[in-house]
């Protein structure tokens, strides 16, 4: 069995980011600081694709497009069992998978042998080597067993990029999050909407995963275009908040989503289509966000919360009579019943 992920550049092996492969744990592939290897590459995403290790298999799950196996583009979401021998090539590097003598030969510059010329025991033993689909029916484990293992190890995250070269994650750990700028003049993602004093967007984890509510057109630029409706983020999406003074997005500023690797999964075997999520109202009033800082397009149903900013609740009740009924029905209501009432007194005179 293989245990050594081996990376080459332009030929060249890179001894550095060479990463035993172990019984068990996660390998991620990316261009972020974070990832187990490292590969500075603006045609990588910042977690490309990860390796689920496993006792019994080795598999990868492409998170992005662009990921090639064995000369086999991966679409986002694939699973590959990984195999001694095979090369995944992503961007300008090229990773191989090897058994530890193998790989010890290649960074040494030593040619290694091919099957047919290794001794004819150990040709005989490969030969008989079982497939990775009968270690896996072998070894008992269903795919909610994977599932469940993966779910333990990651959640829903945002990774925010400032221009000095900063990244912060914010883990999705509730189910309504504001997106904006905070005092001190830094992007911030927080379920405390007081903690933000010029708010961009609303962050909504529901059922169908994680969605991103412009409060306004033009707050927010997810992958270079406008947001004017709400977004169910895919992972590795990549969006710009209008800036804190002008009228265009801090380019200075990133803010990446990334999708846990169970739900990657899924997505891999469930149907690709979704409801759409409801649409802000156009026509809402302006009102102020609960700090007052800054105006905000706000209505009763335009933002999709459970909780309404206190002065957009306030407007709301304003616009009702005993805080239930609006003008409209209270006269529909009273025309009905003096309707009624005239017919009732018809009918006790006449009868």
């Amino acid at each position: 069995m293989f245990n050594k992920l081996l990376v080459k550049k332009q030929d060249e092996f890179l001894p550095e980011l060479t990463q035993d492969i172990p019984s068990s744990g996660i390998i991620t592939v990316g261009n972020d600081h974070s990832a187990t290897i490292e590969l500075p590459d603006s045609q990588i995403a910042p977690e490309q694709f990860v390796i689920i290790c496993e006792e019994e298999n080795t598999t990868l799950l492409c998170r992005v497009d662009g990921t090639i196996v064995n000369g086999e583009a991966l679409p986002q979401g694939a699973l590959h069992y990984l195999q001694t021998g095979d090369k995944v090539t992503v961007g300008e590097y090229l990773l191989i998978v090897e058994t530890a003598d193998n790989a010890e030969s290649l960074l040494k510059g030593e040619t290694i042998q091919n099957l047919p010329n290794l001794p004819v025991e150990i040709a005989a033993e490969k030969e008989n080597e079982e497939t990775e689909e009968e270690k896996l029916i072998k070894s008992g484990k269903s795919l909610n067993d994977v599932l469940e293992g993966l779910r333990s190890e990651e959640r829903f995250y945002f990774q925010i990029e400032n221009g000095t070269g900063k990244k912060e994650r914010q883990y999705v750990e509730t189910e309504e999050m504001w997106l904006g700028w905070a005092d001190s003049g830094e992007c911030l993602i927080t379920s405390e909407a007081d903690e933000i004093k010029i708010p961009r967007a609303q962050i909504r984890k529901d059922w169908s995963g994680v969605v991103l509510y412009p409060l306004q057109p033009q707050f927010v630029w997810l992958n270079n275009e406008p947001l004017a409706e709400p977004h169910r983020l895919k992972n590795d999406d990549r969006f710009l908040i209008l800036a804190k003074e002008t009228a265009k997005p801090d380019t200075e500023t990133v803010v990446r989503f990334h999708e846990p690797t169970a739900l990657l999964v899924l997505d891999s075997i469930l149907p690709k289509e979704l409801p759409p999520p409801i649409l802000l109202d156009k026509n809402g009033k302006t009102e102020n966000f609960p700090n007052g800082n800054q105006n905000i397009h706000q209505t009763e149903g335009g933002i999709h919360t459970s909780r309404v900013p206190q002065t957009a609740a306030l407007t709301a009740k304003k616009a009702q009579i005993f805080g239930y009924f609006t003008i409209t029905e209270i006269l529909v209501m009273a025309v009905g019943t003096l309707f009624t009432a005239a017919i009732i007194f018809l009918i006790l005179e006449l009868y």
